[in-house]
């Protein structure tokens, strides 16, 4: 075997080892970030990741959000609801509220929880208005999700 034809065949065995860690390296970045329903352990995150999405929706009439966006951070049993009330995509309109919202006061005890949504309300011409809301949380297929939306 020459020189060159060695050369090759290293090239083609580096190309293929190359080729075979991205593959390998890519799948076990999709297997991460799609693996299970997308739901968290900690209950901190699954309501900000909750009010996030929610103030997304809230700030873009509807438009930047599908109800497949709540489905890791709300359980079943409010899914209808979320489903019905973004399938509705707004028209922007000039003056409309802007949402800020942050979480406090994440508790939990057993499968159960609760936490504050703190929305800062502000439109044009308008003094800035705040409102707190509670939410409730309940530990369901293992992972922390918002419930209770329609009570």
């Amino acid at each position: 075997m020459t020189t060159e034809d060695s050369r090759r065949r290293n090239g083609r065995i580096l190309v293929i080892v190359a080729a075979a860690l991205i593959v390998i390296v890519g799948g076990v970045g999709i297997l991460l970030l799609t693996r299970g329903d997308g739901g968290t352990d900690d209950p901190n995150r699954a309501a900000q990741s909750f009010v996030d999405v929610y103030q997304r929706g809230l700030n873009s009439s509807g438009r930047d959000v599908s109800a497949s966006d709540f489905a890791p951070f709300v359980c079943a049993a409010d899914m209808d609801g979320i489903k019905e009330a973004f399938s509705v995509k707004e028209n922007p309109v000039d003056g409309e509220p802007r949402f800020r919202m942050s979480v406090k006061d994440v508790k939990t005890d057993g499968d159960k929880g609760s936490f504050t949504v703190v929305s800062q309300i502000s439109a044009p011409g308008t003094q800035p208005t705040s409102e707190d809301e509670n939410y409730s949380l309940v530990k369901e297929s293992g992972s922390w999700r918002v419930c209770g939306l329609g009570a």
